[in-house]
């Protein structure tokens, strides 16, 4: 009987995010901005995105050693 977990193919089968791109310098989380900050969305969906690459490569790793 085999006890190899196997990887998790909701990981692998997620829709990939798009890598964010990272606002200017110039790009304000000023009043202009409204309740959005430019910078502190940014940082979420960077969090999000390098978060989604480490599961995948973890996932793509763990698929890789259990094949024959």
């Amino acid at each position: 009987m085999e006890t190899t977990p196997k990887p998790d193919a909701a990981v692998l089968s997620e829709p990939l995010l798009p890598e964010p791109v990272r606002p200017e310098d110039w790009e304000c989380c000023g009043s202009e901005c409204g309740d959005a900050c430019i910078q502190t969305i940014y940082y979420q969906e960077k969090a999000a995105y390098d978060a989604q690459q480490l599961r995948l490569r973890a996932a793509q790793a763990e698929a890789a050693k259990n094949e024959p």
